[in-house]
């Protein structure tokens, strides 16, 4: 007989509906739904941290039906409890953590995952704590990222630099970009298959893609991007780049015995 884990779960992620199951909830989404959760009870930020870090991941120790109930318990208790909390102050009234913080920015994708999750499997998301299941820490229902969206994303064509790592998908077309100034690459959509095909003939090659960009106001980070289009920056000669500088009047340190003590002499 196992015997039954008697840790006192931190808090509780619960997908209710009429009728549902545990064993009706795809391995795929109670995957996708415990990592969004873990990301927002952590406070990592996906634009610029990979992973969680080990201190304050969540582990999954029991699950209830009614509907169905995920009991997980995080190595940061207080931390986890005051970040789920924060989200819910957030979705009660976004236009507040737009003139306050980027507490929104942080759990914005993982906002999007739960939407996503409750939209496909038709529940209503809720992390409560143990015996406060009338008052959660926050709730994520079909439709709220559209209304969050509504406010936060500034929309525009603009271009983007970066390498092709991969192109394609099973259920739609899209481009993984590595571009400067970002930890994790930049998933791109892909308008159209012949520009797909273009694209793959340019593997691991530089490129600069124009397209529709949606930045998050106020911090300006790129949240997604269609490419339209693309085109292969050039390079050009680097000894006429030095000759043309030179021109310019870099020659003149050529006359110039000793630059470095020229510039000690120089400064107050």
């Amino acid at each position: 007989m196992t015997k039954k884990n008697s840790a006192t779960p931190t808090f509780e992620v619960r997908l209710i509906a009429p009728g549902l199951l545990p064993e009706q909830i795809p391995l795929r989404t109670v995957s996708d739904t415990l990592s969004a959760v873990q990301d927002i009870a952590s406070g990592r930020d996906p634009f610029e941290k990979r992973r969680v870090a080990p201190e304050k991941s969540i582990g999954l120790i029991d699950v209830r039906p009614g509907s169905v109930v995920y009991c997980c318990l995080s190595r940061s208790p207080d931390e986890a409890l005051g970040n789920l909390e924060r989200v819910g102050t957030i979705l009660a009234d976004p236009e507040r953590d737009l003139s306050n913080g980027d507490g929104l920015v942080t759990a914005l994708r993982p906002i999007q995952l739960l939407n996503d999750v409750a939209t496909a499997i038709g529940c209503r998301i809720e992390v409560t704590t143990k015996g406060r299941r009338r008052h959660p820490l926050f709730v994520v229902e079909e439709g709220v990222f559209a209304r969050i969206a509504a406010n936060l994303f500034v929309t525009g064509e603009t271009t983007i630099v970066g390498k092709i790592e991969r192109v394609g998908g099973a259920t739609s077309l899209r481009c993984l970009l590595r571009v400067s100034g970002r930890i994790r690459g930049l998933y791109c959509d892909v308008k159209g298959t012949d520009l797909a095909r273009r694209l793959g003939k340019h593997l691991y090659e530089e490129i600069a893609a124009t397209g529709t960009a949606r930045w998050i106001h106020r911090s300006w980070k790129i949240y997604d991007f269609a490419i339209s289009d693309f085109t292969q920056p050039r390079l050009g000669d680097p000894d006429e780049a030095i000759r043309e500088l030179r021109e310019a009047g870099l020659s003149a340190w050529d006359e110039i015995h000793d630059p470095e003590e020229y510039m000690r002499q120089l400064r107050p």
